[in-house]
């Protein structure tokens, strides 16, 4: 009886053991959830890659060099996602922004385009490293001569002589900035898919044909060939300004 009594005294004490164990062992830490931005550049129904050649509808021939934009107050269902994020094709590839966020009202998200005058003109080495409005990540995006921003770029070559030989040597060059050019945009009909755990991605998209050949405001880039935003180009800066929001949508 005696030898009973330890033996179930023994097994109490190891159930116990077991049990608070359990109890003590940390659990796994929370998914954090969060949310990715993409923009695929396009040529019509062609997805755009930089130093390719494209046919234009008249039949020029143009090749693209770089593709940058900043996009500001990121925000879905009235919750603001990021602040500002800046695009860059060549450098950083597709993605927009990635924050630790989810987004409330995936069916549609608001924007900037550019960078609002609140803080266009503040001093670019103030911000902190990490921050796409310092001048070590702007870089280009910045201009010297007149304190603020490009909101977004698009450079090309482009070869107007309709024949078999492929020649873009003509430079096209698109900087759009300044308080005036700031422009707000809706997008609607985003699909949110899970790509990894806790991880959502949407595609917005840019038809860069269209930002030539906007049925409304074409560019035609045998006379407008240029504009760094200075008052004497202030309409072909607009015309690019409405081209290059019209051609985003959703993919």
């Amino acid at each position: 009886m005696k030898y009973i009594l330890i033996l179930a005294l023994l097994l109490f004490t190891g159930l116990l053991s077991c049990s608070k164990k359990k109890v003590d062992e940390p659990e796994d830490p929370p998914i954090v959830q969060q949310s990715r931005l993409s923009l695929k550049p396009m040529f019509d129904s062609e997805v755009l890659y930089l130093d390719s050649v494209y046919t234009m509808s008249n039949g020029y021939k143009i090749r693209f060099l770089e593709l940058k934009a900043y996009f500001a107050t990121i925000q879905a269902g009235g919750s603001v996602l990021k602040d500002v994020a800046l695009f860059d094709f060549r450098t950083s590839g597709n993605r927009i922004f990635q924050a630790n966020q989810v987004v409330s009202d995936p069916a549609s998200i608001q924007f900037g385009i550019g960078v609002p005058s609140s803080i266009n003109h503040n001093d670019p080495s103030l911000f902190p490293n990490d921050n796409p409005l310092n001048i070590a990540i702007a870089n280009d995006m910045h201009w010297d001569w007149n304190p603020g921003y490009i909101f977004f770029k698009v450079e090309a070559k482009v070869d107007t002589i309709v024949d078999a030989i492929t020649n873009c040597n003509h430079n096209l060059v698109y900087h759009v900035g300044t308080d005036n050019f700031y422009t707000t945009k809706s997008v609607s009909g985003l699909q949110w898919t899970p790509i990894a755990s806790g991880l959502n991605e949407a595609w917005l998209k840019i038809d860069l044909k269209n930002f030539f050949e906007n049925p409304t405001s074409p560019i035609d880039v045998k006379t407008e060939t240029s504009t760094h935003s200075t008052s004497a180009q202030a309409a072909l800066t607009e015309k690019a300004r409405q081209n290059f929001a019209a051609s985003i949508s959703a993919l």
